[in-house]
């Protein structure tokens, strides 16, 4: 279950993604559209029409038209001009049709409508890009990539391949991947094609990939160790890959050709820091402070000082960090002197501390970002002294002192049912998500927690019923397809349904490690041991996730290859010695 509970987070965090194609319109309209309250663009145009239709009737079909838009009937309108936009030779026309149709999420004459603007436009490359859009949005990948080809092809602007990317970053990484590698494969020779791909590789994991393209991309003349993005590519690359040394010794390569770049410095700090190399993170960002990279006194980068210097244990540094923002910003202030205190507290193993601490967090406005962070640092320390009672009666006050925030409320339960959910306490996490439901019906959030909760507490009749709702409201949600089909299988049961489940889900997320993951897992279920082992590989080389590690291991012994079973196990539980699911193998392998 610990790969659901991932997808769970992986599942807050794309459900913008629902959003995107009712935004890809205004996105792409914003800089040059008729405004939808505004007909004086319309009127002030000089429309070309052809001889057998008058001026008069265009302009009367246009007014109609803009009537209909201020009472949001855009598919009307978008009909209307559309119609008008076969009368006359003007693009704006056919570019008014595509906009109106975006509104009103009509693809289909969204497409029509732009066939005609293409046929019109002078400069057909923008119209290219918003059909790039529409056919992605539509989930029409190979039409969008025949686009994005001929968007480049008749492209004169030096800086056509940013230009594509940035019509393409709004939509998952996936897809992108796939667009761009047929991009790359066309245009290999041209170093900006180089530069962005690399990117895109990236953003979908595939760093061994990444390394080899940017060596590669060193034999174009344009290739400059003095551009730093080619040192935060290559260093995040091995970072991932778990080579920090390499990593630090490129990024203090690139910062000796680029000694005051910002976001070279900026980068290698946060490395040092994921390093929990806290001191000479502490130096360099006085480094940084000396050469007037940044400011001491701005609240963001003091935030940071005080934070780092907690992690090294300087507390009289700390509190000096701390205290500059008291006048500036009076939550971080409170937040922080929290962090403070319960970190003493740990060290000292002193109740004063923790007193302290508590009574900070307690002092954070509800309005403040650092609102959701100050409950969870609270519910810390209650955890690590078990006092489980008083934690809820801490969640029942901070629901009160939220009643009237939806979102604010919505998020607090999520935090809830996470926190009690960790500690294994699933009936509570299951009475603080149903709360959740019976305020916020049918909330795709609260439906997918619950369903992994049920889970815990074996009602998989509510995790079924559940997940079934939110695929029924959301079709394209990979995850909680996932979710449906990982179950299942994991229970040996409805192993048909759970491998359709899962496949959907994986044409939906191609590179999704958890939905690999099950992949292989089904395929295992079902006998079909060959088949599987190249899905776990994938997974693995996106994540590391000890879930997915077990399981290969399991397939491995099933494939009688029992070497590379125990090698992979003995470099896993050096670096995850306490994990459950690795525990559980030490008994089967060593009874082999």
């Amino acid at each position: 279950m610990h790969l659901l509970i991932r997808s769970y987070f992986c599942y807050i965090t794309k459900i913008t993604v629902f959003f995107k194609h009712l935004l890809i319109t205004y996105v792409l309209f914003s800089s040059a559209a008729y405004p939808l309250s505004n007909n004086n663009n319309l009127n002030s145009h000089q429309i070309r029409v052809s001889e057998k239709v008058s001026d008069s009737l265009i302009m009367q079909k246009a007014l109609e038209a803009e009537i209909l838009v201020k009472s949001q009937e855009y598919k009307k309108a978008a009909e209307i001009y559309f119609d008008i936009s076969l009368k006359t030779e003007d693009p704006e026309i056919a570019k008014r049709a595509t906009q109106l149709a975006g509104y009103a999420k009509d693809y289909k004459l969204m497409l029509k409508s732009s066939d005609r603007w293409l046929k019109i436009a002078e400069d057909k490359i923008p119209v290219r890009h918003i059909r790039i859009s529409i056919f992605l949005a539509q989930n029409k990948v190979e039409l969008a990539t025949k686009e994005t080809l001929s968007a480049i092809k008749f492209s004169k602007d030096k800086d056509k391949f940013a230009l594509v990317y940035d019509t393409l970053k709004v939509f998952d990484d996936e897809i992108i991947a796939l667009i761009f590698e047929k991009i790359y494969a066309e245009y290999k020779n041209e170093y900006l094609a180089s530069f962005y791909y690399v990117q895109v590789l990236l953003n979908n994991n595939a760093y061994e990939k990444a390394i080899n393209l940017i060596n590669q991309a060193s034999k174009f003349e344009e290739f400059n160790k003095r551009e730093s993005r080619w040192g935060i590519f290559l260093a995040k690359a091995y970072f991932e890959l778990g080579k920090d040394d390499l990593s630090v010794k490129i990024l203090k390569e690139y910062l000796s050709y680029s000694p005051k770049d910002v976001y070279l410095n900026q980068y290698y700090v946060n490395i040092l820091t994921q390093q929990e190399n806290y001191k000479e993170a502490i130096k360099h960002y006085r480094f940084m402070s000396a050469n007037k990279l940044i400011n001491f006194g701005d609240i963001s980068v003091a935030k940071k000082m005080a934070l780092l210097n907690i992690k090294a244990s300087n507390y009289i540094d700390a509190d000096l960090f701390i205290d500059s923002l008291k006048d500036k910003n009076i939550n971080s202030y409170y937040y922080l002197k929290g962090i403070l205190n319960t970190n003493k507290s740990y060290k000292n193993n002193d109740k004063k501390f923790k007193a302290e601490a508590e009574n900070f967090f307690n002092k954070v406005d509800i309005s403040s970002d650092e609102y959701i962070n100050s409950v969870k640092e609270f519910s810390n320390i209650k955890i690590r002294d078990k006092e489980f009672l008083l934690l809820k009666n801490y969640f029942k006050e901070q629901r009160s002192r939220v009643k009237n925030k939806e979102e604010l409320e919505i998020r607090l339960i999520l935090v809830e049912t996470e926190i009690f959910f960790n500690e294994k306490k699933y009936n509570y996490a299951m009475d603080t998500i149903n709360y959740g439901l019976e305020k916020y019906k049918d909330n795709g959030s609260f439906l997918y927690t619950r369903a992994l909760v049920a889970e815990k507490i074996d009602r998989l009749d509510i995790l079924e019923s559940d997940l079934k709702k939110l695929i029924k409201m959301e079709p394209n949600n990979a995850q909680a397809m996932n979710a449906l089909g990982y179950t299942w299988a994991n229970n040996n049961i409805n192993l048909s349904k759970a491998h359709e489940y899962i496949d959907k889900a994986l044409a939906i997320l191609p590179n999704d490690a958890a939905i690999l993951d099950s992949k292989g897992w089904v395929l295992y279920k079902l006998g079909k041991y060959k088949s599987a082992e190249s899905y776990f590989v994938k997974a693995l080389k996106i994540s590391q996730d000890t879930e997915i590690v077990s399981h290969f291991i399991k397939l491995l012994i099933k494939l009688k290859k029992l070497d590379r079973a125990k090698q992979i196990y003995a470099r896993y539980i050096k670096i995850s010695p306490q994990d459950e699911n690795l525990i559980k193998l030490k008994k089967i392998l060593n009874e082999i």
